[in-house]
């Protein structure tokens, strides 16, 4: 599938500031299931822009602003093209998980992190071991794992905030997909399954869309999903917000721990405006000949 992807970032403030600094993650990286066809970032008013890698394999582009200035807008856009994922055509039992070489390797994605967090014996580990109890082999327990998440929250836009805890949202029950990414890694690491934080571009109605999409062109925001280690195998992507496996309609951005490392935006600016920011991704299904 070709898509279109563009990504519109607009800072707005009370009055004007004295200077802005900010690092952009939104270029789609190039996978094994995807291919960057083309990328450019501008910016309003016209700046520098530094483009580097960071320790994840992400690309972090670097843009400042040193004058005065009462607004600033980035704009990206990218043709990407995507291909169907596969799922895992092995089944490791799940001693295969706690092999020393297997947790070496993926040892960073085992433990805590700043948004996934729990304690020996809390709501999380206690649901977490209770819905894996009755897995056999790794693909299982990570399904059961999903499904009991999908079961915890139901997906309610702008219902949270970044921060919220794993425990805040099973007693809450509601959730965006940065909270429906966030509790199942929490709950895959509970019981030793390596697992990361994807950041992307999703080709669909809303977050919570798994259906197929008819329109040619959507406005939504970026996505998140995760990806599992699998023993004998690899990174295995799942949707937990849709409950679905990855497909050619997801745009990776980039991997982390959990939205921490791989956060669109993240900046500060100096001056006393108060900011309000408005985000806006427009993505487009293209034919052979558009992209021609």
């Amino acid at each position: 599938m070709k898509l279109g992807i563009s990504y519109r970032l607009h800072f707005c403030y009370s009055e004007a500031i004295i200077e802005s600094q900010n690092e952009v993650r939104v270029r789609p990286r190039d996978a094994e299931c995807q291919q960057v066809l083309s990328y450019k970032l501008q910016t309003n008013p016209t700046v520098p822009i530094l483009s580097t890698l960071d320790y994840w394999g992400t690309t972090v582009e670097h843009v400042g602003l040193r004058e005065p200035h009462g607004e600033f807008e980035l704009l990206a856009h990218a043709q990407v093209e995507t291909q169907a994922k596969l799922s895992p055509t092995v089944t490791p039992p799940i001693a295969a998980l706690a092999e020393e070489e297997f947790r070496s390797k993926y040892f960073e994605y085992l433990g805590s992190s700043p948004h996934v967090r729990w304690r020996a014996g809390d709501v999380v580990e206690q649901r977490a071991a209770s819905a894996a109890a009755s897995s056999a082999v790794v693909p299982e327990l990570v399904s059961a794992i999903v499904a009991e998440v999908c079961a915890a929250l139901t997906y309610t836009q702008d219902s949270t905030d970044i921060g919220i805890t794993l425990a805040e949202l099973l007693a809450g029950g509601v959730g965006v997909c940065q909270d429906f990414a966030h509790l199942t890694l929490g709950m895959l690491r509970c019981v030793g399954v390596p697992c990361r934080y994807v950041s992307g571009y999703f080709f669909a109605t809303d977050d919570a869309s798994g259906e197929s999409v008819e329109a040619d062109l959507v406005s939504v925001q970026t996505h998140a999903w995760i990806e599992v280690a699998v023993p004998g195998w690899g990174w295995w992507a799942l949707d937990p917000t849709n409950g679905v496996p990855v497909g050619e309609r997801h745009v990776v951005i980039g991997y982390g721990r959990d939205y921490n490392d791989v956060p669109p935006v993240r900046g500060v600016f100096s001056g006393a405006g108060l900011p309000s920011v408005d985000a806006q991704v427009v993505i487009a299904k293209q034919s052979a000949q558009q992209q021609q």
